[in-house]
Formats: C-alpha cells, sequence, structure tokens
C-alpha cells in the first residue's frame, strides 16, 4: 500500500498549481490496495475472502475481519501522508486529533471544503467525533477552528485527550498573543505555566 502511495506521490508535479492527486484520492488507492492483496487469497487463516466481500452490510454490525484489514490500510495512508513540513518522527508522535488537526490544515490550505474529505479523513485517523474542531461543518465550507476561534474550548482534559496536547496548547498560545500588545510574551508564559518540561 506505501509503494502505491509513494508511486501516485511521485507522478504529481512539485511546481503544478494544483496537485495531480488529493487526500481522497490518496485513501480510495489505501482501500484499492488493500483490496488488491485481500482478494488474490480464496482464504485468509479460516476467513473465506469471497463470502466476507460479498456479505451484506448493516450498521452497527460488528466489523469482519476483512474490513479491519481495510480500515487499517487507510489508518496506514493517514499515517503515511505527511503533511509539508513536519518531521516523520514528529507526526508519528502525535495523536491521532492533532494529526486530524493539522492534516485538516493541509486540505484547507489547498482549497478543499468538502465535508466528506474531512469525514474520510476524520476514519482514516479512528475519530469518532472531530467537529469541536470545526468553525463551520457546512457541506462545501468545512473549515477548522483558528487559534483565536478555539478561545478557551477544549483547553481542560485528561492527559491522553486533544485539551492536554501540545498542539492544543501552542494553538492557546497562539491566541494570547494575537490578542496582546506585548508580543510574544503571554504566549511563552502560558507555554512555560502549561507544558510540562517546557
Amino acid at each position: 500500500m506505501k509503494r502505491q502511495l509513494d508511486a501516485m506521490h511521485a507522478l504529481d508535479d512539485p511546481h503544478a498549481d494544483a496537485p495531480d492527486f488529493g487526500d481522497t484520492d490518496y485513501q480510495l488507492a489505501a482501500y484499492a490496495a488493500a483490496l488488491r492483496v485481500l482478494t488474490r487469497y480464496r482464504a485468509i487463516e479460516d476467513i473465506d475472502v469471497a463470502r466476507e466481500l460479498s456479505r451484506p452490510r448493516t450498521r452497527g454490525q460488528e466489523p469482519s475481519p476483512l474490513e479491519g484489514a481495510i480500515t487499517n490500510a487507510v489508518r496506514i495512508a493517514c499515517d503515511h501522508l505527511v503533511p509539508p513540513g513536519i518531521d516523520r518522527s514528529v507526526w508519528r508522535a502525535l495523536g491521532s486529533t492533532e494529526r486530524f488537526y493539522l492534516k485538516g490544515l493541509d486540505l484547507e490550505s489547498r482549497g478543499e471544503q468538502r465535508s466528506g474529505a474531512y469525514q474520510e479523513l476524520a476514519r482514516g485517523f479512528g475519530l469518532r467525533d472531530y467537529h469541536d474542531l470545526l468553525a463551520s461543518a457546512k457541506a462545501n465550507e468545512v473549515r477548522l477552528l483558528t487559534p483565536t476561534a478555539f478561545g478557551k474550548k477544549l483547553l481542560r482534559g485528561d492527559k491522553e485527550s486533544f485539551a492536554s496536547s501540545l498542539l492544543r496548547q501552542a494553538l492557546f498560545a497562539i491566541r494570547e498573543v494575537a490578542k496582546s500588545e506585548d508580543g510574544a510574551q503571554p504566549g511563552r508564559q502560558w507555554l512555560h505555566a502549561e507544558v510540562p518540561n517546557y
């Protein structure tokens, strides 16, 4: 699957105004790559591949092992597609909500506003609910909250939540700088007080 994504990425002209492939194209390629591998086999361990793929799906139903494999393939694709300017080691250390927000900024910077693109992105990162991160959820007008629009929303939470992440603390520090006349000092003070091992 990574080979498929890398091959598509190599076809993109880095000097073109618009890329040949968008994130939804890469995610669809991840589905296709996973299915291409899965459909090579009649059975995988004790799973009849043809029967599983043709089985009707109903909402709320426990996902089949093949659906799990396909979902995992899309997660791999989302993890593999690092936004420009972010080091892979930093990307791997981020939580799924942080990755969604940063990748969403990447989508937004390229003019992507379709709700389906953000839904697929959330699905790829395994997020059930991401609407608290949106300034607008209207179809074809999806936008993420800016640091100033976030305000104090999602600022407190448990240790593993987006609220306690370094990204959320940095967004709040940017808000403090934006509303201040004292330069970057309020933002630095916030980070010094709130970020462990500052």
